[in-house]
């Protein structure tokens, strides 16, 4: 698919959201290298964490979409991203997470985020498309999934 056909898709998505479901998009996630050798042994899989990946959930909540994007370094997220990126992806129309909102409150995470009313998922489709592309996800690999 491309951007075009998940900005569709995911509009679709978010219309038929009910109360407190989200759908989560999201490019598969990196395994964390496994250590070999002595490290092995030291190391437990529970304390190794895997490399950072792109991803865009979205809550609904009364009449309020409440969007969410993985937020890079420049906010405290984990994602790295260039300076230019990270502007892009404001430009964009996300918020940071010290920035208001009159609909709801920040997110306590360092993640990109916006909360939008109902009627405009679109606007939200778009921000998720906008905030892939810029941050260089391969529209290709990304899943979609609907989860309460």
């Amino acid at each position: 698919m491309d951007a075009t056909q998940w900005q569709e898709r995911i509009t679709s998505e978010l219309a038929g959201l009910r109360q407190q479901e989200f759908v989560i998009i999201s490019e598969p996630e990196p395994s964390a290298p496994e250590p070999t050798g002595f490290l092995a042994r030291l190391r437990s899989k529970a304390s190794r964490s895997a490399a950072p990946s792109r991803w865009g959930q979205v809550l609904c909540v009364d009449d309020v979409l409440y969007a969410e994007f993985a937020g890079t370094q420049h906010i405290g997220g984990t994602w790295e991203a260039s300076a230019d990126q990270h502007q892009a992806v404001r430009a964009a129309g996300w918020l940071t997470p010290d920035e208001t909102d009159p609909i709801a409150p920040a997110p306590a995470a360092p993640h990109y985020w916006r909360t939008v009313p109902r009627a405009e998922a679109s606007l939200v489709a778009g921000l998720l498309v906008d905030a892939f592309r810029i941050l260089g996800a391969d529209f290709a690999t990304l899943t979609l999934k609907r989860d309460q």
